[in-house]
């Protein structure tokens, strides 16, 4: 039976693909060659760009619900993409321009800011030794409005231009030009992937509880300090690529429940699957709604992962 999902869901990602590619801004032939250079430059890139990023983010997204057994706990609501913004709007606003081989410098400073708040949420949330779902929650929604508040205090200090250009960045876009960003991901895409799957028994057994977990002799302190790192770089990365975007890291995992299985040896994959899918569908949208500009991504995974959020909240049985 899920051999029959995955199959599906393969053949319903290559239609979008070819829809992602045939449908965009412009009038072309098929066969002019302005087409063909738009289609190789522009619109492949970006596709293949939209698939990763959403892939890793709702990878993201599921290995927070498996540290926090919350199925609220995604790099948003625990402030860790806020906190990689605000990184990478102290590195704009300072006038940073510094290049490192194959590395973003961007995302240095994304991710020391976003691993920064995934230690002071865990710390804040720890109560007794145990860490408090609610305060959890709570600590990361705190921060992610202490990171905005910083952000817009970057931005008032900075140049009006400068300003601006912050301010765009945080829409969260896609709007890339070119196959670099998709080669400074890939290798991250794989290393989470492989982690993931390699320790898929470990985090179906971190479900049933810390105590329950170190019985069965997995070193849970050992565990999380990894996938905090791992989850920190992951964010960073996309971050610093293409700003934030919201709500992929919540809308993947929870489809990827409801189709598949609560087994992570499934839902590694299909969360990647379907967060790559849900993100070329909001790509695609964003691109073609509006006739005479592009939407930000951002902005389109804000209108349907909002209401989605919402839905959760009003079930508390369920978070």
């Amino acid at each position: 039976m899920n051999i029959l999902k995955f199959s599906l869901l393969f053949i319903l990602i290559i239609i979008v693909l070819g829809l992602s590619l045939a449908i965009g801004p412009g009038h072309f032939q098929f066969d002019d060659k302005i087409f063909l250079n738009v289609l190789w430059s522009i619109r492949l890139p970006q596709v293949l760009m939209s698939f990763l990023v959403g892939g890793l983010l709702s990878l993201s997204g599921l290995l927070f619900q498996a540290m926090f057994k919350n199925s609220l706990a995604t790099p948003y609501t625990l402030g860790v993409a806020s906190g990689a913004a605000l990184g990478a709007s102290l590195y704009f606003t300072l006038g940073l321009s510094f290049t490192l081989p194959f590395i973003n410098s961007v995302s240095i400073f994304s991710f020391l800011a976003a691993l920064i708040c995934v230690l002071l949420v865990y710390t804040m949330a720890i109560r007794n030794g145990r860490v408090s779902t609610h305060s959890l929650l709570l600590s990361g929604v705190v921060l992610s409005m202490v990171c905005s508040s910083l952000i817009l205090f970057l931005q008032f200090l900075g140049h009006e231009r400068d300003a601006l250009l912050v301010v765009r960045w945080l829409m969260g876009g896609l709007d890339i030009v070119g196959y670099d960003s998709i080669v400074r991901l890939l290798p991250i895409a794989l290393l989470a992937l492989v982690f993931s799957i390699l320790n898929a028994r470990k985090l179906n057994i971190m479900y049933l509880g810390d105590e329950m977990a170190i019985t069965r002799g997995v070193d849970i302190f050992k565990f999380r300090k990894l996938l905090y790192l791992l989850n920190s770089l992951v964010v960073a990365m996309v971050v610093a690529e293409c700003g934030p975007i919201g709500f992929v890291g919540l809308l993947g995992p929870h489809m990827a429940k409801k189709i598949f299985s609560h087994k992570h040896q499934l839902l590694i994959p299909s969360s990647f699957l379907l967060g790559g899918l849900l993100l070329m569908i909001c790509d695609l949208l964003s691109r073609n709604i509006m006739s005479d500009t592009q939407l930000p991504v951002g902005v389109m995974t804000a209108l349907l992962g909002g209401p989605f959020l919402l839905f959760l909240l009003s079930r508390p049985s369920k978070v």
